[in-house]
C-alpha cells in the first residue's frame, strides 16, 4: 500500500447542546485496508465502535461529552463511512481483528471500549479474544446470538430490500452515499453483506461471555430491537456486570436520550475500578 495522507476529512458534529466540536480525522493502514478514524480529547483512550451501516456520527451526541474526560478514538470499519469495502463478506470476527489492529497501530494499549449495536458485538468479542486490549467495556444494544431480536425486528430484516431500506433508513443511506469512497453504486453490495451478517451472526457461546474479566456495563432501550430477555441474559452471563435500561427509548437510544445515556456511561467509566475476578 502506498503512502497515506496524514489528514483525512474533518467532520463537524452538530450537537443538540447548542455547540459543535471538530474531531481530527486521519487514515491508517490496517490489514491491507485504509481505515478512517477520528480523535478528540485527552486522557485514557476510549474507543467508540459504530453500528451496522454506521459511521463515527453514530456517537455524535456522545463524543463531545466523553472527550471532556477521555481521549476519544472512533473509526470506521471497511464498507462503512470513509473506509472502502473489501471483497470479504462481513463477519464480526473480522471486524474484531480490525479493531484490535487499530488499537495496536495507534499504540493505545488497554482501552475503554464503547460499542453500539454491531459495535457492541465487536466489543464483546474483543474482550473475549484480546482481554489485554480492553480496560472497561460498555455494550449498548448488543447481543450474542441470532435469537436476540424481537419478532418485529427479525421480520423487518428478513423482508427488507435495498429499496425498502433506503426508505426506512434514509439517513444511514445518505451518510453512506456521501462518505463512501466506493460511491453510492456500491451500496447494494454493502446492503446484502449486512443483511446476511445480521441473519447469521453472532454466535458467541455463553461460556465465552463468562470469560470476560473487564468491568462491563450492559445498556439497552426498554423498546429496543434486542429483546429485553436477551439483554438480561447477556448481563447475567458476564460476571460482575452492571446493567442499565433507558426508559422510553428504542435501538436508537444514544440519540433519543443522549443526556441519560451519557450520564450512565460516564458514571460507569469514571467510578468503576478494577476488573472483577
Amino acid at each position: 500500500m502506498g503512502r497515506l495522507p496524514r489528514r483525512g476529512p474533518r467532520l463537524n458534529y452538530a450537537i443538540w447542546h447548542n455547540y459543535s466540536v471538530q474531531a481530527d480525522g486521519a487514515y491508517i493502514p490496517i490489514k491491507g485496508s485504509r481505515i478512517y478514524y477520528e480523535t478528540l480529547g485527552e486522557g485514557e483512550p476510549l474507543l467508540l465502535l459504530h453500528g451496522g451501516f454506521g459511521t463515527v456520527e453514530d456517537f455524535a451526541s456522545q463524543t463531545p461529552v466523553l472527550a471532556k474526560h477521555f481521549k476519544v478514538v472512533a473509526f470506521e470499519r471497511p464498507g462503512h463511512g470513509h473506509t472502502a469495502d473489501t471483497d470479504e463478506p462481513f463477519s464480526y470476527a473480522t471486524m474484531t481483528e480490525y479493531t484490535a489492529g487499530l488499537i495496536e497501530a495507534l499504540k493505545l494499549g488497554a482501552s475503554n471500549v464503547v460499542g453500539w449495536s454491531d459495535g457492541a458485538i465487536v466489543a464483546l468479542l474483543l474482550a473475549i479474544t484480546r482481554p489485554d486490549l480492553v480496560k472497561r467495556l460498555v455494550s449498548v444494544s448488543g447481543c450474542f446470538n441470532t435469537n436476540s431480536l424481537t419478532p418485529q425486528t427479525l421480520n423487518w430484516i428478513k423482508s427488507s430490500t435495498q429499496e425498502s431500506f433506503r426508505k426506512d433508513a434514509a439517513m444511514l443511506v445518505k451518510r453512506y452515499d456521501e462518505a463512501s469512497p466506493d460511491g453510492p453504486a456500491h451500496f447494494p453490495v454493502v446492503f446484502e453483506k449486512t443483511k446476511r451478517l445480521w441473519l447469521n451472526e453472532p454466535d458467541i457461546p455463553k461460556e465465552d461471555l463468562a470469560k470476560i474479566r473487564s468491568p462491563t456495563f450492559v445498556m439497552a432501550g426498554d423498546r429496543d430491537g434486542i429483546a429485553a430477555e436477551h439483554t438480561l441474559e447477556l448481563f447475567r452471563s458476564i460476571k460482575g456486570a452492571q446493567m442499565c435500561v433507558i426508559p422510553g427509548t428504542t435501538h436508537a437510544l444514544l440519540s433519543e436520550k443522549p443526556d441519560a445515556t451519557n450520564r450512565a456511561i460516564l458514571e460507569f467509566l469514571l467510578t468503576d475500578g478494577e476488573a472483577r475476578n
